[in-house]
């Protein structure tokens, strides 16, 4: 009977970068990769300084594993560094979760985010981020600071939308903002960072120092 599935196991025990002829270009490398395959895919889980490099993000951990049709899918594991060089986004996290066809990134625990070309930094514990758009949707204990000329802008709030390419903000539950020494609280607040323009709906509260 002929076999279904083919199983290959491959330790490498040095730096090699390797490319993946895959419908968008991807390369890795890792002090130790293994690869395992399963009919036409392959399964690959490095360790020991894994890196990982797309058109669109660079990728360092302590583990990484790729697999799926067209390796669409990345795990990160361990001290993870994410970088969209084009964009200016440096995100560090312990684990991250990348869709290389969706064009996303998903983060179940703390994250720091830092957008240098706009001097912005956010935190959480949750995140999902669309590369194509430039969204980031942060959630529990989402934080975001940048400073700006009517001075230190510090928002938090339960859920809060970055949308990095129109600069704009949506703070959702419990929103809480500290510009300069005024502060805003209600249900829901919007700024445009460019303007500098702020909107608040619900139950809203201020201090104004004019």
């Amino acid at each position: 009977m002929k076999r279904q599935i083919e199983s290959i196991l491959i330790i490498l025990c040095f730096c090699l970068p390797i490319a993946l002829n895959a419908a968008s270009p991807i390369t890795f490398s890792g002090g130790s990769t293994s690869i395992s395959k399963t009919g036409d895919e392959l399964d690959v889980k490095m360790a020991g300084g894994a890196i990982v490099q797309t058109e669109d993000l660079s990728l360092s951990s302590d583990e990484i594993r790729i697999w799926g049709k067209d390796y669409r899918y990345v795990r990160c594991t361990g001290t993870v560094k994410a970088i969209k060089s084009d964009d200016g986004i440096t995100i560090i996290t312990p684990s991250l979760f990348y869709d290389r066809t969706a064009q996303s990134l998903l983060v179940d625990s703390w994250i720091e985010i830092e957008d240098t070309v706009h001097e912005v930094a956010l935190s959480g514990a949750h995140l999902d981020y669309s590369l194509e758009t430039g969204v980031m949707k942060l959630q529990i204990q989402a934080r975001i600071i940048k400073d700006t000329e009517d001075g230190l802008l510090s928002c938090s709030a339960d859920s809060i939308e970055y949308d990095s390419k129109n600069q704009t903000l949506v703070l959702s539950g419990r929103s809480d903002v500290t510009w300069g020494e005024d502060r805003y609280q209600a249900s829901r607040i919007t700024i445009n960072l460019e303007t500098n323009e702020l909107k608040m709906e619900g139950k809203i509260s201020g201090t104004v120092n004019g």
